[in-house]
């Protein structure tokens, strides 16, 4: 695993138009860039909870703060 990647794989919930484009997670709202500042900890273990559901440490802080379930 490459040590700036969220998980291993690309995440298999992202689904794709046929286009091949992805289809938004939230329709409607786009995706900009952030910035944040964190400590190594914060960032190992959202690394950990992305592993167990299978998905990026961004999609990860987006559940989160919309008060969706993680394990």
């Amino acid at each position: 695993m490459n040590q700036y990647s969220g998980t291993k794989q690309k995440s298999p919930r992202r689904l794709h138009h046929e286009d091949g484009k992805f289809v938004s997670d939230y329709p409607g709202e786009i995706k900009r860039l952030r910035s944040m500042r964190l400590t190594d900890t914060a960032w190992e273990l959202l690394a950990e909870i992305a592993e167990k559901n299978h998905i990026t440490r961004t999609e990860v802080i987006e559940m989160f703060v919309r008060g969706e379930d993680l394990y």
